[in-house]
């Protein structure tokens, strides 16, 4: 199978204007306050593993497909370490010398969140349990002679009680006000800029992890949504897209009927899409807005009816997924199913033909894609298309 592409064009930068004022006389400026105040702290190595088996601090883990058995690890989808590299990171423990620091972030029941620093604590975790994830013993070997086929419980009363009590810094982050998760959203990205490249998604199971994240990922398993998108996808575009429809289907329920009111079209959507689906998964994380069974019905029948009217093409713009047709077409369905509207396979088959030789709703679904004035034409377009 090919790979799937994806089409996201949005060249237009975002922009934010402001009033521009002058500190005083001299010119000087002023910065905000931090969304993102933090602290540091030093916790020792007995305590950081404690934490980690008690689930004090989490290493968030998601897995995109159990059916296809692949495990992909969210929030730091970096390159995992090698036995000997894990090896040294004991060994430089156990000679005492410095060792990177770690970024946890306060979630709000009071546990940690792992920022950076994923694979240290899991080798720390590991090495204190005696095995390696998939059950190897843990055992130094690419290490000093002197420390050579030493084990945690090999280790001396003196050498455990040094292990124990050595401190590793840590970088303490308490999100604050509304923007504070959005804040550590954009600090991740940063953090990790030097390893392996994340997706926006891969960033969004982890931070907003809960109910609407794991009801999402039981959508993307559905098998009419499969035929449609291909085989899963190890950076979780697939999850994204149903995101996306989801939330457009939303942005309907909050406006349609109302095409033209200005008001009510500012409040439902606002741009950049990144954003507006963090936002989305931060104000409806816990799915108390929706009836699942209703959405996820609607969810179904809409993929369903897509096959039966176009095949495994049945969401292709010009040969190829456009995240921007996508959200329109599939969000304006789920709309539908969910207030008891009447879609035919023939009545979408002859959409789907109009949509793509529709020079404005090309425009909209290929250009500044998620600026307001595009989401809004091209979801009032399909609106009118398919429902009249």
């Amino acid at each position: 199978m090919t790979q799937t592409e994806f089409v996201e064009n949005d060249n237009v930068p975002d922009v934010v204007v402001d009033d521009e004022t002058e500190a005083d006389d001299l010119g000087l400026y002023e910065t905000a306050p931090s969304s993102l105040p933090y602290f540091g702290a030093d916790f020792d190595v007995a305590g950081l593993v404690r934490r980690l088996d008690d689930n004090d601090i989490l290493v968030p883990r998601f897995d995109p497909d159990e059916s296809d058995d692949l495990t992909i690890e969210g929030f730091q989808r970096q390159r995992v370490w090698t036995t000997p590299r894990m090896e040294k990171f004991i060994e430089s423990l156990l000679l005492g010398w410095p060792v990177p620091s770690i970024f946890l972030v306060v979630e709000p029941d009071g546990r940690y969140l792992v920022l950076d620093g994923q694979q240290r604590l899991t080798t720390l975790q590991s090495f204190y349990s005696g095995s390696h994830p998939d059950g190897r013993p843990f055992v130094l070997r690419d290490v000093s002679e002197h420390l050579h086929g030493a084990t945690f419980e090999t280790l001396s009363k003196e050498s455990k009680r040094r292990l124990n009590n050595t401190f590793i810094q840590a970088v303490v982050i308490e999100p604050a006000g509304d923007e504070g998760r959005d804040a550590v959203y954009r600090l991740f990205g940063r953090l990790n800029s030097g390893g392996v490249s994340l997706t926006a998604q891969e960033i969004r199971v982890a931070l907003y992890r809960g109910p609407l994240v794991d009801f999402i990922r039981e959508l993307n398993h559905n098998s009419s949504w499969r035929l449609l998108f291909g085989a899963a996808h190890k950076k979780l575009k697939d999850h994204e897209l149903v995101l996306r429809a989801v939330a457009m289907a939303d942005v309907i329920s909050q406006t349609a009927g109302e095409w033209d009111n200005e008001d009510m079209w500012l409040n439902a959507y606002k741009p950049p899409m990144a954003q507006f689906l963090n936002n989305f998964l931060e104000s409806h994380g816990d799915l108390a807005d929706f009836d699942r069974n209703a959405l996820s019905s609607a969810f179904s029948t809409s993929c369903k009816l897509l096959v039966d009217a176009n095949g495994r093409d049945g969401l292709k713009f010009a040969g190829r997924l456009n995240a921007a047709h996508i959200d329109a077409v599939l969000g304006t369905l789920i709309f539908a199913h969910q207030n008891g509207m009447k879609v035919t396979k023939d009545r979408v088959k002859e959409t789907i033909a109009t949509l793509r030789s529709d020079d404005a709703y090309i425009d909209w679904v290929s250009r500044s894609t998620s600026h307001r004035d595009s989401v809004y034409g091209r979801l009032r377009t399909a609106h009118s298309a398919l429902l009249g």
